[in-house]
């Protein structure tokens, strides 16, 4: 009995890395084709720029305010990314939208229909948001910080920045907020509602790390929670838990990936 083995498709190897990049392709459509998410994005990028150029306005003015007379007016650069910690919260709403939006209209299933292995379609998702939110940050800060040297330059505020420094703060800015998207993202594909969505990833970032560092004796813990482990990374606020800025971002990635992988577990043990 002579037994033949059917030929072995060459292509096999390439469909997960081809359905990756359909995902990201798809994704990236999908992105920009409401004008509610181009809004977001536009609105995150002017926020954090016009927070700097306005911070930029309230350092000239003290010059003349008799109330700072005699003292030394400096600045350093992060205080010009503030912004950034404000416009986390138009980056997670984006996040959220973006993906809860697939399950209230039904676009889900049909997503789901073209990336069969579902992963595919959080892997894209995931990707392209946070690549959206590093946009958003990269834009905001380049802005803020450009505009602050224009301002103030030849001011008698003392503000000399570097290169490297402003060049470094502005990635780390676009990092913060890349990661952040994807945390969104994450979330919002384990609960599926844009309301429970919302509540919790707002909870986590902006409410739930303030009670906590209010509260005497678990108050080290707000500084594990994603905005404060992460903004180490872009700002100076006081850690009690004295982490350093690469680790407080990977306490933030780690926050990121952990909700990613979980809702890629229910993605595929669950109906759309």
């Amino acid at each position: 009995m002579i037994r033949t083995t059917p030929p072995s498709d060459p292509t096999a190897f390439r469909r997960p890395r081809l359905a990756l990049f359909g995902g990201v392709a798809a994704e990236w459509v999908k992105i920009w084709t409401l004008r509610s998410h181009r809004i977001l994005v536009i609105a995150g990028v002017v926020l954090i720029a016009g927070s700097g150029a306005m911070f930029s306005l309230g350092l000239l003015a003290r010059l003349t305010d008799p109330r700072f007379a005699g003292q030394t007016i400096s600045a350093v650069p992060m205080q010009f990314v503030d912004g950034v910690l404000w416009a986390q919260i138009l980056v997670a709403v984006l996040a959220v939208l973006a993906v809860s939006g697939e399950y209230a209209s039904g676009q889900i299933r049909l997503s789901l229909l073209a990336l069969p292995t579902r992963l595919p379609w959080l892997a894209g998702k995931a990707a392209v948001l946070a690549a959206v939110g590093f946009m958003i940050g990269v834009a905001g800060a380049g802005s803020s910080l450009t505009a602050s040297s224009l301002i103030l330059g030849g001011s008698d505020v003392l503000y000399a920045p570097s290169w490297g420094e402003t060049l470094g703060l502005v990635l780390r800015s676009g990092l913060y907020l890349a990661a952040i998207a994807a945390f969104a993202v994450g979330v919002t594909a384990v609960l599926r509602n844009v309301v429970a969505a919302l509540t919790t990833v707002l909870g986590m970032l902006v409410v739930l790390p303030l009670v906590l560092s209010s509260i005497p004796g678990v108050d080290r813990l707000a500084d594990f929670m994603p905005t404060f482990a992460g903004r180490r990374l872009i700002s100076d606020f006081d850690s009690m838990a004295q982490l350093a800025p690469w680790p407080g971002y990977g306490v933030l990635v780690t926050w990121a990936v952990g909700a990613v992988a979980v809702a890629g577990v229910l993605l595929k043990a669950r109906d759309a």
